[in-house]
């Protein structure tokens, strides 16, 4: 049993000035239980909208970048530098196995997609009697609820502020537990107020809501059977008898790729026309493909890298530079909100602090690496910024003997280079 629940008896604490939930607004009803009903009239929440082929894309290549990225510590140096501090006693917690029931990959992409898809991350910090961090235990977000010090009171113990933040989790066995915020990596979305961050589903309930429904009534379009390619127009009038025969022998003798070159021959004066497709399935087709780019916009994820190829070439270097763009401004936000948590709450000011490592997820091809490593090497006239080792560490390669000299330019006296 924490301090906090000591103190508060593991009694039921009112917040004061709670809101209470108006069971006559939907708006609320749907927030509250998770999820929102849109003008489409879908109600959208978490488990909803991954049904959604372009949420679910987004959410796995969002989650799954964030987990193969090795977590690296740093230490630094006086000289305002920094080293790889690989000795470091929760390294291998971070990069490996942050508790005893999941590995450091799905631990990261329960978090990545808390973050994106609830608005907050949660994992609560275990630790030994002297402070230690020793495991993370991700927490799902709807078991979680915020307040400040003040609303509980607890604000006029000595020593904490009245605008300090405290968790109340419920566990699946229907135990609480209060816990100070030191002792919780708080990791929100965009939006956040002092207190919980913005549901990315939230922000795009009315796009996700519109690809649902249209993706609904695109079922029921092929579940009551797609249109034909074509009709047969005959210049009398056909009995229900006639019109059946028709059908059968046309199928039996048509149908099937064998038959697929086989000449249509009609009689009885029969026209065969080519049927078009409606302006209302056209608008079908194009709203669906609306609300795919409409919740990439939302995630910041490009949309050729969710498989919308349309307007956008799957091949060569302009897809390369928006898998760069998407690590640069989409990735990044969310990598360094959980470097900086990792660094106030594990590390909290001990002169270390982590990295997830994009080396990984920007490696362009062999050529192009191969270039950047010549420049990283340096040369007789420019300085390197890479020693061989480093290089071939980057690349998984183990260390030669003198690959651990930096290249200098050389000196030149008189217009030649010194021997």
């Amino acid at each position: 049993m924490g301090w906090l629940d000591r103190i508060l008896g593991r009694k039921e604490v009112s917040p004061k000035n709670a809101a209470s939930l108006n069971l006559a607004d939907a708006d609320s009803w749907f927030e509250t239980f998770g999820g929102s009903r849109v003008a489409s009239g879908v109600i959208v929440n978490e488990s909803t909208a991954m049904r959604f082929s372009a949420v679910f894309a987004c959410v796995r290549l969002i989650g799954g970048a964030i987990a193969s990225a090795p977590v690296k510590i740093y230490r630094r140096r006086r000289d305002d530098g920094r080293e790889i501090a690989p000795g470091h006693t929760i390294a291998s917690m971070l990069r490996v196995r942050p508790n005893r029931f999941m590995t450091a990959a799905t631990f990261w992409r329960f978090l990545a997609q808390s973050k994106v898809l609830q608005g907050n991350a949660y994992a609560h910090v275990i630790r030994t009697r002297s402070g230690d961090p020793v495991a993370l235990y991700p927490i799902a977000p709807r078991n979680v609820a915020i307040y400040w010090a003040w609303e509980l009171g607890l604000d006029k113990l000595p020593g904490v502020e009245r605008n300090r933040l405290f968790y109340r989790v419920t566990w699946e066995d229907g135990a609480q537990s209060m816990i100070d915020q030191d002792d919780m990596l708080h990791i929100p979305n965009v939006g956040w107020d002092g207190k919980r961050g913005l549901s990315t589903i939230s922000a795009a309930a009315q796009g996700i809501g519109l690809g649902l429904a249209a993706e609904k009534s695109s079922a029921a379009f092929f579940a009551n059977g797609m249109q034909s390619a074509f009709a047969l127009q005959y210049p009398a009038k056909m009995t229900p008898e006639a019109v059946e025969m028709i059908r059968a022998h046309i199928s039996e003798r048509y149908a099937g790729a064998h038959n697929h070159h086989k000449p249509l021959v009609l009689t009885e004066g029969g026209e065969a026309k080519q049927l078009s497709m409606t302006a209302d399935d056209a608008q079908l087709i194009q709203s669906r493909q609306f609300s795919v780019i409409d919740i990439c916009r939302f995630f910041g994820v490009p949309p050729v890298m969710v498989g919308e190829t349309e307007k956008t070439s799957s091949w060569g270097a302009g897809v390369e530079q928006m898998a760069r763009w998407f690590t640069t401004f989409t990735l990044n936000d969310h990598l360094t909100a959980f470097e900086q948590e990792l660094e106030v709450k594990i590390f909290r000011g001990d002169g270390h602090f982590a990295e997830f490592d994009e080396s990984e997820l920007t490696r362009g091809d062999t050529k192009t690496r191969g270039e950047y490593y010549r420049t990283a090497r340096g040369s007789m006239q420019e300085p390197g910024f890479m020693t061989v080792n480093e290089i071939r560490s980057a690349e998984g390669l183990p260390p030669i003997a003198g690959g651990d000299t930096m290249q200098r330019p050389a000196e030149t006296r008189g217009g030649k280079a010194d021997a």
